[in-house]
């Protein structure tokens, strides 16, 4: 049976799930990070970390090859092979069926594509393939919170001119073309804010999949997240991959740079993007750790972020626990 929920007044914590976890809260309002492990307290400094699902690499940008070399290579289980059809192939973006400036290349195209996918980060980013309640298909991106929370912008979970909430959305994580390293699961209960669901407002355009169980989240591990100050987050170099519509279907593509203005609910930066990376992972890597400080939704160059400020971070606290 399928469940979705919408957060009331745009973001409180959701009716019936109760409060973020006195381990995650000590009163700070800005600057906390949560992720896929223990929690650290750090007393009275600005940030609060709980350490990532897996260890990561020590750099504040991604070590990618035709950025810089990696040889970081991942586990891989429950590896399948899928004919990718050429139904797949003409799914659209889900941005493209309408809402803001779809994403946008920004001069020379400087995104590398990750093949394989299966290393720390990439296989924490997942491929999402949308089924809507009037028939509709889509594609989208996602990554991993918790065990069986992905992340993702609200316009993929929930499209008003496609009946509102999506009907299922296939997790494909890792996924390299017609390689599926660690299988998939379908998501059918999905959780986002009336900021979007009722209002449709950009600004709000983010929501979660709460997949069925634990198994494919334990098996990949997932990103933090974390709440940054408007200092901390000005000419922050970030990383972004997701699953962009002009590549070939089902190939992970990566690319980083500043954030170049930071607005309340919104993080700017000239990224590379295009259609289909919508509800990608702006993430920062610091100290080994990966901190997901917004979540990818529209272009325009510079292109666009929901910012993970308090009540979006108090949110993703609540659906992580779900």
């Amino acid at each position: 049976m399928s469940e979705h929920k919408s957060v009331e007044g745009g973001e409180p914590t959701p009716a019936g799930q109760g409060t973020p976890p006195a381990a995650n809260s000590g009163g700070l309002d800005q600057d906390r990070s949560v992720a896929g492990g223990e929690t650290v307290r750090s007393g009275e400094e600005a940030d609060v970390f709980e350490t990532d699902g897996f260890e990561g690499i020590t750099a504040n940008i991604e070590s990618v090859e035709g950025f810089k070399p990696t040889s970081a290579v991942g586990e891989s289980l429950l590896s399948e092979e899928v004919r990718i059809t050429k139904a797949l192939e003409a799914l659209p973006p889900a941005e493209t069926l309408s809402y803001d400036l779809p994403e946008t290349v920004c001069g020379a195209d400087n995104r590398v594509k990750i093949s394989p996918a299966t290393a720390i980060p990439w296989r924490w980013c997942c491929e999402l393939l949308i089924t809507y309640t009037n028939g509709a298909g889509a594609r989208g991106t996602g990554w991993f919170i918790g065990p069986k929370t992905v992340m993702t912008a609200g316009h993929v979970v929930y499209s008003a001119g496609n009946g509102g909430w999506a009907k299922s959305i296939e997790v494909i994580p890792g996924m390299d073309g017609a390689s599926r390293p660690f299988g998939s699961q379908v998501g059918t209960s999905f959780r986002s804010v009336t900021g979007w669901t009722s209002s449709g407002n950009a600004e709000y355009d983010y929501g979660a999949i709460i997949l069925p169980n634990n198994n494919l989240g334990n098996a990949v591990g997932w990103f933090g997240f974390a709440n940054l100050s408007d200092g901390q987050l000005q000419n922050l170099l970030v990383n972004s991959a997701g699953y962009p519509g002009d590549k070939p279907f089902g190939t992970l593509w990566f690319v980083a740079g500043a954030i170049t203005q930071v607005t309340p609910r919104r993080l700017f930066y000239m990224i590379d993007t295009f259609g289909g990376q919508s509800g990608s992972c702006v993430w920062r890597l610091s100290n080994g750790q990966r901190h997901a400080v917004g979540i990818h939704g529209y272009g325009g160059c510079p292109n666009k972020a929901v910012r993970i400020i308090t009540p979006v971070y108090n949110n993703m606290l609540a659906w992580k626990a779900l």
